[in-house]
C-alpha cells in the first residue's frame, strides 16, 4: 500500500512509475502510516502458520489513494476503525504490575512480557518469585528464541514491596480469591500507586463494591477478569464498582483489547456471567454421575459432541 512522491513538486501516485509525470523527478516510495478498515472477518479455525486462533483478517485502504491491503489482527477490528500500519513506529507500551505469583500471576506475567510490556512483579516471597518465574520462563523459552527470552528478563522487575509499583500505569491484582486478603492487599497498593495509575482486581466474582470500599480513590478500581490459561483464553470480563469513572471503565476496556482480548462488560454480580452460568453445569453433571445417568468420561464426551464444548464438565 505504499504511495509514490515526487520531492520536487509534492505530487504522490498510488501505483509505481519512473519518475514524475508533471516535473519528471525520481519518485521516493512512502510507507502509510495508518490505513482504514474496509471488509473484515474473524478466523476461528487453526492453520498452517496462523496456529493462534482466532485472529481478525481484515482488508484495509490507505488514507492516502485507493490502494488496499490484507492485515492480520489479534484483536477485533471493525469497518471504519482507523488502524496503524506503521511497523517501524515506535509504540510506547503502558508498564504494568502484577501482585500474585499464584496460576494466574504467572499467567498474566506472561502474557504481558510476551506482548512487550515492562513488568513490576510483586510476590509474598523470594522463594515463591523464583519458583514462579522458573514456570514462566519455561512456558515462554517453548515459543521464544534465546535473543527475545533474554529481552522479556530485560523488561521484568521482581519485588517484595510494593513501592516499586509507581512506575505503573496499570496494576492487576491476582492474589488468593478471598474476600478480606484481597482487600488489606489492595489498601496496602494504592498509596504506591501514581494518581492517574488503574488498579484492577481479576476476582471471578467477589463483591467488587466491598473491595473498592477499603480503597481512598476508588473511581480508578475496577475488575479485568483473565480466564485461565490468560496467553489463551481471549474473553476477560470487565465490571465497574459503583464509583468506578467512566473514563477508568472506557481505560478497563482499551487495556483488554491492547492485549489481544476481547472484553465482555458484566455487571458487578456474584460470580459475574461466565462462572454464573458454569456452576449450574458442573453441579449438574456431579448428579448425573452420582444418580448413574452414565459413567464420568461418557458424561464428558456427551456434552463435548452434544453442546460442541472443547471438554467435558467433570474432565
Amino acid at each position: 500500500m505504499p504511495d509514490y512522491a515526487c520531492e520536487t513538486c509534492g505530487r504522490a501516485y498510488a501505483y509505481e512509475l519512473p519518475m514524475c509525470t508533471w516535473c519528471r523527478t525520481e519518485l521516493t516510495e512512502r510507507a502509510p502510516k495508518s490505513a482504514t478498515v474496509l471488509g473484515v472477518t474473524e478466523v476461528t479455525v487453526p492453520s498452517v502458520g496462523h496456529e493462534d486462533a482466532p485472529y481478525w483478517c481484515a482488508i484495509v485502504g490507505s488514507e492516502a489513494d485507493a490502494s488496499t491491503s490484507i492485515l492480520g489482527f489479534d484483536h477485533p477490528v471493525s469497518v471504519g476503525d482507523l488502524v496503524s500500519i506503521d511497523t517501524t513506529e515506535d509504540v510506547d507500551l503502558a508498564v504494568f504490575g502484577v501482585v500474585g505469583t499464584g496460576v494466574m500471576g504467572k499467567g498474566l506475567v506472561e502474557l504481558l512480557l510476551e506482548r512487550g510490556h515492562r513488568v513490576v512483579w510483586i510476590g509474598r516471597s523470594a522463594s515463591r518469585q523464583a519458583l514462579a518465574l522458573e514456570k514462566v520462563l519455561d512456558r515462554l523459552a517453548r515459543r521464544l528464541d534465546e535473543d527475545q527470552l533474554r529481552n522479556c528478563q530485560a523488561r521484568l522487575t521482581q519485588s517484595g514491596s510494593s513501592s516499586v509499583l509507581e512506575v505503573c500505569d496499570v496494576v492487576l491484582e491476582a492474589i488468593a480469591e478471598e474476600l478480606e486478603t484481597k482487600q488489606s492487599v489492595l489498601r496496602g497498593l494504592e498509596p504506591h500507586l501514581r494518581f492517574d495509575a488503574l488498579l484492577a482486581t481479576n476476582t471471578s466474582g467477589l463483591p467488587v463494591d466491598e473491595l473498592a470500599s477499603v480503597l481512598k480513590h476508588p473511581e480508578r478500581f475496577g475488575v479485568l477478569h483473565f480466564f485461565n490459561p490468560a496467553t489463551r483464553m481471549r474473553l476477560v470480563e470487565v465490571a465497574r464498582a459503583t464509583e468506578t469513572s467512566d473514563e477508568a471503565f472506557a481505560a478497563f476496556m482499551d487495556v483488554a483489547v491492547s492485549l489481544g482480548k476481547r472484553p465482555v462488560e458484566v455487571a458487578a454480580k456474584p460470580a459475574f456471567a461466565v462462572n454464573r452460568a458454569l456452576m449450574p453445569l458442573l453441579n449438574e453433571a456431579v448428579r448425573e454421575l452420582e444418580e448413574g445417568v452414565a459413567p464420568a468420561a461418557s458424561i464428558d464426551e456427551a456434552v463435548r459432541l452434544g453442546l460442541n464444548h472443547p471438554m467435558g464438565p467433570l474432565a
